[in-house]
């Protein structure tokens, strides 16, 4: 294995793994032993845990990111429709993975928030960048008058994203798809309609 495919799959694994259980009930051991690595090859490419945390949530918005792009990207559906689409389409994988797992920005935001000034920022940056997708599609529907022509897109778009988070959490303590169904009730039945 070369060292980038090395790399790849220690953060393959720690995606999985942190999804599964969490920052503090993973450790460094049963990510190097789900590669079947070594303890040098993880320190060859991280400093340490929150460092090969904070990679890892980068290359999940990563991966995260063509699917982000494909839905939300202009195409002849209208723009509130294409954004319905796609948080439809993550409702949907939820529940066929049984309602667990989340969004590992959301678990490493509630784990690593507080009491990691860098990974707070780390994630911030990554919220922003998915926050900013959002708002430029709720910009492009308020510019073809389907939505009202006053609408906050920034804050509009912060505010999906947060509920959608909530939503989740939700989801993970009921192990119902209930939270993510509401969401998408009242977000698109009720905030993102015309005046």
């Amino acid at each position: 294995m070369t060292r980038r495919d090395t790399r790849e799959a220690l953060l393959i694994a720690g995606m999985e793994l942190f999804l599964e259980g969490g920052y503090d009930f993973v450790g460094t051991n049963a990510i190097i032993a789900r590669v079947n690595g070594t303890r040098g090859s993880f320190y060859h490419h991280f400093d340490d845990k929150e460092a090969f945390a904070l990679a890892v949530a980068e290359y999940y918005y990563e991966e995260h990111l063509p699917t982000l792009d494909r839905a939300l990207g202009a195409d002849d559906r209208p723009p509130v429709e294409r954004l319905r689409r796609y948080f439809t389409a993550l409702t949907r994988d939820f529940a066929r993975h049984g309602h667990v797992g989340g969004c590992l920005l959301g678990m490493f935001g509630q784990e690593l928030a507080d009491r990691s000034p860098p990974a707070r920022a780390s994630l911030s940056r990554l919220f922003g960048r998915w926050r900013h997708r959002i708002a430029d599609c709720l910009r492009e529907a308020r510019d073809r008058g389907d939505l009202r022509a006053n609408l906050d897109c920034d804050e509009t778009a912060a505010f999906v994203l947060d509920a959608w988070e909530g939503a989740l959490m939700q989801m993970k303590l009921r192990k119902s798809g209930a939270p993510l169904e509401g969401f998408l009730r009242v977000v698109f039945g009720q905030l993102l309609t015309p005046s």
